[in-house]
């Protein structure tokens, strides 16, 4: 494992919470485990300060660290992506290639807390979050492998990339976040590309008369994905500090379990694999255990207007590899919605985060103007006692 370290760099960056991996992975880590606003407590804090990297040469490392962790990141959930719609095409059920990747994820996680010296069922306090956080996880993967296994690879990928959005509207039901009007605009503009996308039988019809519903009970599926993964990381908020490899233990033993009894009760039948297939269903567990580890590291390291600009990454991996090796040419509909959805989330992303590093900006002021008001207070009291205490004397001489 890294031994990449934060906790005493004040400059490294708090892990955003406007900010969601939009592929099959959620941040195992919130922002409350951080000091949120740490970077600009003292200074303006823009848009535009995100987005560059720092001037000094030992931060700006670590930040191109985490960039290129992320680019990692997200390469290996593309492979995961692709062997997922492969196993699909021949044939493989969805659930049971999750099942796969969760026999591979769990002994792996517990490998990781006796290495890392943490208890594999975290702290007894947040032992039920960590559970519903594994719920929504896992649901979220399930249903989004489906979609992988009978869309494309890129209008899945996009489809899914609406996590952010939900996200963000979930957080403001629950967490009591902001959401402007601003954020309204975007969230229409997202759901005009999520149209273009998915293109319905009511505006594109002649584009639309030799598909059957089961590619919009894949839509469904996939956006469905996409809500239950932003549930999974409000779930995150709520658990506080876990070490990654804990979510880890949770998500496979959770996935086990939902798994096996969806394949008992033959909701999708289950498949042999043959035997030059069995090296994917492995190889699944094993990427997606490297990409949600550099994720978490990453995010830490990376400014956040950049880690926002580089999860655009994810499509167009799914745009290259749908090309490439499924012969998958989206048309101009489909690549105009998937701009749309990725330029509207992103942008809603980066809002979000600038509106609560303000927030965070002005608690710590407050909070260092009461600190230097009660000192002050505690320095008049002082002078007061001695004056009186000066007086008493004089008098009694």
């Amino acid at each position: 494992m890294s031994n990449i370290s934060t906790e005493d760099d004040s400059r490294v960056h708090p892990i955003p919470s406007s900010v969601i991996i939009v592929n099959e992975a959620t941040p195992l880590l919130s922002q409350e485990q951080h000091l949120a606003g740490s970077r600009h407590a003292a200074e303006n804090v823009t848009l535009s300060s995100c987005m560059s990297l720092s001037q000094e040469d030992q931060v700006r490392v670590k930040e191109l660290k985490g960039l290129l962790l992320l680019a990692a990141s997200s390469l290996l959930f593309a492979g995961v992506s692709v062997m997922v719609r492969w196993l699909g095409v021949n044939g493989y059920p969805s659930v049971e290639i999750v099942l796969a990747r969760a026999c591979v994820q769990l002994p792996l996680g517990i490998i990781g807390c006796c290495i890392v010296g943490v208890n594999p069922f975290g702290k007894q306090g947040v032992r039920r979050w960590l559970f519903f956080r594994a719920l929504a996880s896992s649901i979220a993967l399930l249903l989004f492998f489906y979609s992988l296994t009978k869309l494309s690879l890129m209008d899945a990928t996009v489809i899914f990339f609406l996590g952010p959005l939900f996200k963000v509207m979930i957080g403001c039901i629950v967490m009591n976040d902001t959401f402007s009007v601003s954020d309204v605009f975007y969230s229409i503009l997202c759901f005009v590309g999520f149209l273009f996308v998915v293109k319905p039988r009511f505006l594109f019809y002649e584009m639309q008369q030799h598909i059957d519903d089961g590619r919009s009970f894949a839509i469904a599926c996939a956006l469905a994905g996409a809500l239950m993964s932003a549930m999974a990381y409000i779930t995150v908020r709520r658990v506080g500090q876990q070490h990654v490899m804990v979510h880890v233990v949770y998500f496979g033993l959770v996935s086990v379990l939902l798994c096996i009894p969806l394949l008992l009760l033959n909701l999708q039948a289950f498949v042999m694999p043959a035997k030059e297939d069995a090296a994917y269903f492995v190889s699944i567990g094993g990427l997606a255990f490297l990409g949600q580890y550099f994720i978490n590291i990453g995010l830490k390291l990376a400014p956040i207007g950049l880690v926002t600009l580089l999860r655009s990454i994810d499509v167009v991996f799914a745009f290259l590899f749908g090309v490439i090796i499924f012969h998958e040419l989206p048309g101009f509909y489909t690549l105009l919605g998937s701009f749309i959805i990725v330029s509207m989330t992103s942008t809603i992303s980066l809002h979000q985060w600038h509106r609560q590093e303000l927030r965070n900006a002005a608690i710590k002021r407050r909070k260092s103007k009461d600190k230097l008001i009660r000192h002050q207070q505690k320095q008049q009291q002082q002078q007061h006692e001695a004056s009186t205490s000066n007086t008493s004397s004089t008098t009694t001489a």
